[in-house]
């Protein structure tokens, strides 16, 4: 085998409570991505096409497929070529350059065999987002390489990641404002970030985080949208969001369970349980609630992806 092609979808990290630590795939939107072993002396190339391919550079040291390349390919003499079609939208929230970086890893890791874990696999995806976002970041990666719902743990220098399937009725509600980003959206989101906290807070946010955890164990989706609160990294990051709180409070009145800033936004996300409310009117009431401060919004209804990254 000489070229794999794989799509990965597109992940909402955080879910509040959970910053740096929780991630979930959602099957919103996918990138696909093929790479081909190609001769050494062509050496590693990425090229784009889709959605705001223009607005992607494609200097390796600058591009999370680039990055995830470079290290993947470092021992093997080989040239390799790589073509993404994006489908997610950058600058979202919606985890876009770790699904990229989640694809490359993936299809690198069959198409040269190198027989890396799971984790090993999410490990190097990371690395790609030093590209994106400044720095090594595994919630997006390891939502989009293994789906449902993830958790990140290091000791040292090992990454491990457990995973957890969603509850059957969970549906998700987004709200994606067409708002002006900067290009480092990521790190701005992050400088505005408090460094210290109220213990209280702390606390807070470990049990509410706790309680994410329990409700993916147990199936509860209301457990899910409870634990989702956020104490800390919300109350600074809203303020990047024209009418954050609006489109919050109309999620909530409309049904859903929870609702957060998703990665760093500006997208906000609602879970909801659908066996007992509809994810569209909870989809609409955040689109109108964006409405009503003049911002222009796309709404849509989706669910969590199970698979990650698959073969096409």
């Amino acid at each position: 085998m000489n070229k794999i092609k794989v799509k990965a979808p597109c992940s909402s990290a955080n879910l509040g409570s959970g910053f740096d630590v929780f991630g979930l795939a959602l099957e919103a939107f996918y990138d696909t991505l093929t790479a081909e072993i190609t001769d050494i002396n062509e050496g590693i190339t990425v090229e784009y096409k889709g959605l705001e391919a223009e607005e992607i550079p494609t200097a390796l040291e600058r591009n999370t497929a680039g990055l995830v390349a470079k290290t993947l390919v470092a021992s093997r003499r080989v040239g390799v070529r790589i073509l993404v079609e994006k489908g997610i939208p950058l600058k979202m929230g919606l985890g876009s350059s770790g699904a990229t970086a989640a694809a490359c890893a993936v299809a690198l890791n069959e198409l040269l065999g190198l027989g890396l874990s799971r984790n090993e696999v999410v490990k190097a995806a990371a690395l790609g987002e030093v590209a994106a976002a400044g720095a090594s970041h595994a919630d997006n990666v390891a939502a989009s390489v293994c789906g449902g719902f993830t958790v990140v743990q290091s000791w040292g220098d090992e990454l491990f990641v457990a995973r957890l399937d969603p509850p059957r009725t969970l549906e998700v509600a987004l709200a994606l404002p067409l708002v002006e980003t900067p290009e480092n959206k990521t790190a701005k989101a992050r400088a505005v970030l408090p460094r210290s906290v109220d213990f209280a807070d702390a606390v807070a946010n470990a049990r509410n985080a706790a309680s994410v955890v329990a409700g993916f164990h147990l199936g509860d989706v209301e457990m899910i949208g409870q634990g989702m609160t956020d104490l800390i990294v919300e109350p600074a990051r809203k303020q990047l969001i024209p009418g954050f709180d609006l489109v919050k409070k109309a999620a909530f009145e409309a049904g859903a369970a929870g609702v957060a800033i998703s990665g760093a936004g500006p997208a906000v996300i609602a879970v909801v349980d659908s066996a007992k409310k509809s994810t569209t009117v909870v989809a609409s009431a955040m689109k109108e609630a964006f409405g009503s401060k003049g911002i222009r919004c796309q709404a849509c209804c989706t669910r969590p992806s199970l698979a990650g990254v698959i073969k096409v």
